[in-house]
């Protein structure tokens, strides 16, 4: 009884029509505004682009809602979609009838029949002119377009694998020109100089403990991440002396180094104020342990013992 109340046509716009041609089919759910119906879905016959029988789907709209009068002064609620189709294949077809889903049911519309014909030809038509070939003129900006659009991505490819190369080739020689290449003053005098430099300016002296202690641990810094390869950038006393035990250094520096790290530490973050015998034993521990290890005398005695 449900049922009974609900309207569910399928209509075309043409029923004969000729092979490729396009007609327009309808799909119309009509109940009356009394009844609760919260959703509808249409499906034209088993969906997709293909609906079987040589029929093919073009187009759908979307689901279109409207409510109307009838005659009578009652009240009723449609729901609507098109669907554009066509046939490529001549003879008498039929349209299955098309699905309305609607509250968990379903409802079959009626089904369509069409008839599919050739496009008919005058005979007496007369027989016309063939056409000449058309010249269309190429320019050769055209042609490099083209090239491009066809072989872009291979060009790009190529390009990044030159640059990358000629970017590792540099970087490689540049690299080994770097291990070649001396420098003319050894790092071991530069770092002395500088150690002079700072027992020059009396920073203890005068009360600048933490100005003399930080310019002492830069020389020692530089000096120890060259001579034993260990990192000292942004890393404190203890990660320093960790990486130590297991460099080459000699052990009596090793302890040596170890209270000048208390020391400095407690100059620069306690604002402890150093003994005299500290500060002069600061300046003369990094004095010994550079010139003991300095490697630049070790490579004159190689050289000497090699040409000897």
């Amino acid at each position: 009884m449900f049922c009974q109340n609900i309207d569910f046509t399928t209509k075309a716009s043409k029923n004969k029509i000729v092979i490729g041609e396009t007609t327009n089919v309808k799909l119309e759910f009509k109940f009356p505004s009394s009844q609760l119906i919260d959703s509808v879905e249409f499906q034209l016959t088993n969906g997709g682009d293909s609906i079987g029988n040589n029929w093919e789907l073009w187009e759908k709209s979307g689901l279109e809602k409207s409510s109307y009068e009838n005659e009578n002064g009652e009240f009723f609620i449609s729901f609507s979609q098109n669907f554009t189709i066509a046939n490529f294949d001549s003879g008498s077809y039929t349209l299955p009838p098309s699905v309305a889903y609607f509250n968990s049911k379903k409802l079959f519309s009626n089904s369509l029949n069409f008839i599919v014909t050739l496009d008919e030809i005058d005979e007496k038509a007369s027989i016309k002119e063939i056409k000449p070939i058309r010249e269309v003129s190429i320019f050769w900006y055209e042609y490099i377009i083209y090239f491009f659009k066809e072989y872009g991505l291979w060009i790009l490819l190529i390009l990044c694998i030159t640059i990358l190369v000629i970017y590792i080739i540099k970087k490689y020689y540049k690299k080994k020109t770097n291990l070649v290449t001396t420098p003319s003053i050894p790092i071991e005098i530069t770092l002395l100089k500088n150690l002079n430099a700072i027992e020059e300016k009396k920073y203890w002296e005068n009360g600048h403990f933490k100005k003399y202690y930080s310019e002492l641990s830069t020389v020692l810094w530089e000096f120890l991440e060259y001579r034993y390869e260990i990192k000292t950038f942004e890393k404190t006393s203890a990660e320093i002396l960790e990486s130590l035990k297991w460099a080459s250094i000699p052990k009596k520096y090793l302890s040596e180094l170890i209270r000048f790290f208390e020391i400095s530490d407690g100059v620069k973050f306690a604002k402890l104020k150093s003994l005299e015998k500290d500060n002069l034993r600061a300046i003369i521990t990094l004095k010994e342990l550079i010139e003991s290890e300095r490697l630049d005398l070790n490579i004159e005695k190689n050289l000497v013992i090699e040409n000897e």
